[in-house]
């Protein structure tokens, strides 16, 4: 798969954010971009298959039932 090119308008806080780490990292704000972007769209899809799940019938425990049910009192 080809690389794709997205341009953005981030606000200047993030801007200068990304900068000074660039800056004491000597990493690019390419990578940091990439990594955050990796991370968040893990996360969704991690939520997803949480989602999925709940739809689900399945028996959920309060923390007291867990507890009780694993004997950890």
């Amino acid at each position: 798969m080809a690389n794709l090119t997205i341009n953005i308008n981030i606000p200047k806080e993030l801007a200068s954010q990304l900068v000074y780490l660039e800056t004491i990292s000597k990493k690019s704000k390419d990578f940091y971009i990439k990594e955050a972007l990796i991370r968040y769209l893990e996360d969704i899809e991690d939520l997803q298959v949480a989602l999925k799940r709940l739809g689900k019938k399945t028996k959920t425990y309060t923390s007291e039932e867990a507890k009780a049910k694993l004997n950890l009192k």
